[in-house]
């Protein structure tokens, strides 16, 4: 080799390299932030409402705010890290929660921090990166009453409409664990729900009613399992009592189940609330399905995208047989007319139809 090619060969050795290394760089770049900041955004309404929203706790006035008073929402998240996420200050209260989160959506627990000052509503503002969302947050007279309600199902089984997350033995409960049932009001006021621990879990829920009538109402469940199996959770408001069944496993194990009506419609299903063309969807935009469990374990069913929306729902069968699915609707319409949606769930397949606007 004469001089002059190992030159030529030396930079070409150098040049790959380099090249390499930028390549590298830039796969890097788009995993992961430098800052080790996450990015993503809060979900919203078109009115700038946080999407969905649950608050937990009673706020008084006067009374020091503790960790039973928080929201929950939910955030997109497309890059993993760091987060931090707060509120403004509003009538002596505010809330915040810093942490890590991983890929996807996830579901945050804002705790709320201070002392109310006076009665009314207030709306906070939350921000995480550039999106902002709002909720309101009532508060009541120290002196508030409590409502008269009756828990869904009682003496019985709760009636519940659904239980989201993952029950794990010792993996501790988040904001992503908590059981949706129903409840009949009969007079407004405060309320408080608590249930004993048992296998290391407890489920509470506690609240302001401002309206009369039939609602679903969320226990949220803490602590951390320390066994595997199926255990049975009573709940009481005093008045009245229901239970309700958890299943908790080793590891994260799919459920065996059959959609009802598969591979025709969707046996008996129900499609809630108003659907407009150029209308974001709202949380009463949802599909109520069937399907029968025969082994229980983690779910997910999913529609595909149709006219600009879709459904979907995700969580635990905790005990074999029918159940009922709330699939929640995202997305805005684009035209009016009829329109049909596969409903996917392991493996099989049923259909519904929603008409728009």
């Amino acid at each position: 080799m004469t001089y002059g090619q190992f030159i030529k060969f030396r930079n070409l050795v150098i040049s790959v390299f380099a090249a390499i290394l930028f390549l590298s760089a830039c796969n890097k770049d788009l995993s992961l932030n430098a800052n080790g900041l996450s990015e993503g955004t809060l979900k919203d309404t078109v009115t700038g409402a946080c999407l969905p929203v649950t608050v937990h706790g009673i706020f008084k006035v006067d009374s020091i705010l503790t960790n039973d008073n928080y929201v929950d929402v939910q955030v997109n998240i497309v890059i993993a890290g760091s987060f931090n996420i707060e509120s403004d200050t509003v009538n002596g209260y505010s809330f915040k929660k810093t942490g890590t989160v991983g890929t996807g959506l996830n579901t945050i627990r804002l705790y709320a921090r201070g002392k109310p000052m006076t009665t009314g509503v207030n709306t906070f503002t939350i921000r995480y990166g550039l999106t902002s969302c709002n909720f309101n947050i009532t508060v009541f007279n120290a002196g508030s009453g409590s409502a008269l309600y009756t828990l869904g199902g009682a003496p019985g089984n709760c009636s519940l409409s659904a239980i989201n997350g993952n029950y794990l033995v010792a993996q501790a409960m988040t904001a992503a664990n908590r059981v949706e049932m129903t409840v009949y009001v009969t007079a407004i006021g405060t309320y408080s729900i608590t249930g004993n621990v048992i296998n290391g879990i407890s489920f509470s829920a506690s609240g302001v009613f401002i309206n009369p009538g039939l609602q679903n109402i969320f226990l949220s469940a803490t602590g951390t399992p320390v066994a595997n199996g199926l255990f049975n959770y009573p709940v009481s408001n005093a008045a009245t009592n229901c239970n309700f069944p958890i299943t908790f496993t080793t590891s994260s194990t799919n459920a065996t189940f059959a959609l009802s009506g598969s591979p025709g419609s969707c046996t008996a299903a129900i499609v809630n609330g108003t659907y407009t063309a150029g209308t974001v969807l709202t949380v009463l935009n949802t599909a109520v399905i069937n399907v029968n469990v025969t082994s229980p374990g983690i779910y997910n069913i999913t529609t595909t995208s149709v006219n600009g929306i879709s459904f979907a729902a995700s969580g635990t069968f905790n005990i074999t047989g029918l159940h009922q699915v709330v699939l929640a609707g995202t997305g805005t319409p684009i035209s009016a007319g009829v329109f049909n949606f596969p409903v996917s769930g392991n493996g099989n397949t049923c259909g519904i139809s929603v008409a728009c606007n």
